[in-house]
């Protein structure tokens, strides 16, 4: 099983793609963790149509995606 990291910033077109795709595609039951580094407001209606799929990690505030992307790892319980 892994961890899929999927870090997001005022994009939800290309996060609701990018989520249709890896639930879909996935062979196995794995981790999907997005990371909304800001604005969750505006990804809010495409988190909640996935939420029985993801583990969300809101930011609240813009911090970079380096900031994202570690809290994520930082989250994940798969390799």
């Amino acid at each position: 099983m892994l961890s899929l990291i999927i870090p997001t910033y005022r994009n939800p077109e290309h996060l609701d793609i990018c989520l249709r795709s890896a639930i879909e595609n996935q062979t196995h039951k794995n981790e999907i963790i997005v990371a909304v580094d800001g604005y969750f407001e505006e990804s809010a209606a495409v988190i909640k149509k996935y939420a029985h799929d993801i583990t969300v990690l809101d930011l609240e505030t813009n911090k970079g995606m380096q900031t994202a992307l570690n809290l994520a790892v930082m989250n994940a319980t798969n390799e």
